[in-house]
């Protein structure tokens, strides 16, 4: 596929990737958690299922928080994948690639925990730039990862005694 033509591909899902966490960060806490409860909700029903012992009430917390921090974890992982598709349409090394991917995550994770400073319910927190930027390197290793094994894969095989 022609350079130019990823690029754009790639640009627009970025684009599309940050307006959709900039839609999430908009929305007040009460909207917030009726999202999240959905899941938090199936997690702790499942969780009280399977160990009678654990009681709704004492785990719904717990689990309220680590659906919210993966969720900033995975959607920030997908920008990631964006970032490094993008960022490997151009000649530079991988170690620019990979700063370069997190200094913009840094900066978008930063402006969008200052975006939720101005929406009810929300603050922003600085845990929370960490995890989206933890989310933005894993996301930039697993397409480092999977570009290896598909170079491998697509490397001429050599024939015995070549």
């Amino acid at each position: 596929m022609n350079i130019k033509i990823k690029r754009i591909i790639f640009s627009i899902l970025i684009i599309i990737n940050c307006i959709v966490i900039f839609n999430f960060s908009a929305q007040d806490s009460e909207k917030s958690s009726e999202s999240s409860g959905v899941v938090v909700n199936r997690v702790v029903n499942t969780i009280s299922t399977v160990n009678k012992k654990v009681k709704k009430e004492n785990i719904k917390d717990t689990v309220t928080f680590i659906v919210r921090k993966c969720a900033h974890f995975s959607i920030y992982t997908l920008l990631g994948i964006w970032l490094m598709n993008l960022a490997n349409t151009f000649d530079i090394s991988i170690k620019r690639k990979i700063l370069i991917c997190i200094l913009f995550g840094i900066l978008y994770a930063s402006s969008d925990e200052f975006h939720q400073s101005f929406v009810g319910g929300r603050s922003p927190e600085v845990r929370d730039v960490c995890i989206d930027t933890c989310g933005i390197l894993f996301g930039n290793i697993l397409v480092i990862i999977f570009d290896k094994i598909t170079s491998v894969i697509k490397r001429p095989k050599q024939l015995p005694g070549n």
